[in-house]
């Protein structure tokens, strides 16, 4: 009888709620499948409990403990220079975790500063790295630079469009490496049934929602340094209460910035009670955006996963600037008056009617079984890539300037 191959080991590094959430089919498939054998890597925002208490229902809990490794603490206060210290200890467990737990396969998603010190690490071991939405743009955010440079580490790229396959051809990447997946996110959305009014009340613990219904959520454009980003926060959250009945907000991410926004937002809520100001939505976040009647903020919440439940959405500011975006979306200049007005548009009819007739240009919801698929091969691949010159290069024999 033929041994059983061992479990290939994959680990899937989760930094903060921004690649939880899109992340949370691929762990599901990875954690169902009988010939890997799961760990997830964290240390940003999530102590263990925390993230294990955050990770999927349709898993156990105690099947979640025995996944999850901690890299550090979470974090306590987001300065540049307290990214900087906790990179360093980022950077040092994952040298160390990833030989100790014989990792085979490393995932990652997105352009969040931490995989900065999480990814290097793998490259040095040897550990083939599969990078999840690479080749998008942000130009208003540091994220922007932190993608693409993972590209060039990365080994293999499940990216959620065209364009964004394009442009890794352009960044010299092996079109055999580089897979037209869609966005994982949207696998959990696909079959997301609105949340009843009554329902969302008792989750954010006041006795009624009024319509329409805003979903909220303003990170700190980080490649604008000095920019009031408390001030602009706190307009846009003003803008959408002056649009809508309710306005359900979430924290911010985990930048620089975070903690003028918080206040910001905070100290409105304390003014406003239609403004409802909750950590994040976690295992509920799918249900309320369905229920939601407008996204808006300027994260790739409206961006993506708006448009596969036709929920209108609003774009703030620079932050998301040249990311592909659906139908469903208008952008608004950062300030109360331009997002009011840009508000009143995503509400009207005629934009609802628009939304509700919207394609998602990131897929369909089924991203997470090709993902499994290319986890799978992406051990077996050679660590040699080659880079793949442009078209219409100069050709290398040509002599250059003396």
């Amino acid at each position: 009888m033929t041994p059983r191959p061992a479990p290939l080991t994959v680990g899937v590094f989760v930094g903060t709620r921004a690649d939880l959430g899109p992340l949370s089919p691929v762990l599901e498939a990875l954690q169902a499948a009988d010939d890997v054998a799961l760990r997830v890597l964290t240390g940003v925002m999530y102590a263990a409990d925390d993230l294990v208490a955050a990770l999927p229902a349709s898993v156990s809990a105690d099947q979640w403990r025995e996944a999850v490794v901690p890299l550090a603490d979470p974090m306590g206060e987001v300065t540049a220079a307290a990214q900087v210290e906790q990179g360093a200890l980022l950077a040092r467990a994952t040298g160390r975790l990833l030989r100790e737990l014989h990792v085979d396969v490393l995932v990652v998603l997105g352009d969040r500063w931490e995989l900065l010190y999480v990814v290097p690490p793998a490259v040095v071991l040897g550990v083939p790295v599969v990078h999840l939405h690479g080749g998008e743009v942000t130009e208003g955010a540091v994220d922007e630079r932190v993608r693409h440079a993972v590209t060039k580490l990365a080994d293999q790229h499940c990216v959620a469009s065209e364009d964004a396959a394009a442009r890794l051809r352009q960044l010299g990447e092996p079109a055999d490496r580089i897979h037209i997946t869609g966005a994982p996110g949207l696998d959990r959305l696909a079959g997301a049934a609105p949340m009843p009014d009554a329902e969302l009340a008792t989750l954010l613990a006041v006795p009624s929602v009024t319509r329409p219904i805003g979903l909220f959520t303003y990170h700190p454009p980080t490649a604008q340094p000095g920019a009031p980003v408390g001030e602009w926060a706190r307009e846009a959250a003003e803008a959408a209460l002056a649009a809508c009945g309710t306005v359900v907000a979430t924290h911010p991410g985990m930048d620089e910035g975070r903690d003028e926004v918080l206040a910001a937002l905070t100290g409105l809520a304390g003014r406003e009670p239609r403004l409802r100001l909750v950590p994040a939505l976690g295992r509920d976040y799918p249900r309320v955006l369905a229920t939601s009647d407008v996204v808006v903020g300027n994260s790739s919440s409206g961006v993506i996963e708006a448009a596969t439940v036709h929920v209108p959405a609003v774009d703030i500011g620079e932050r998301q600037r040249g990311r592909l975006r659906g139908d469903n979306v208008v952008h608004a200049d950062e300030g109360r008056v331009a997002v009011e007005a840009a508000l009143r548009t995503a509400l009207s009819p005629s934009w609802r009617r628009r939304a509700a007739a919207v394609a998602n240009p990131y897929g369909t919801g089924e991203a997470s079984a090709r993902i499994l698929d290319i986890v799978r091969s992406a051990a077996r691949e050679s660590r040699v890539k080659r880079f793949v010159d442009l078209a219409g290069r100069a050709d290398d024999g040509e002599e250059g300037p003396e």
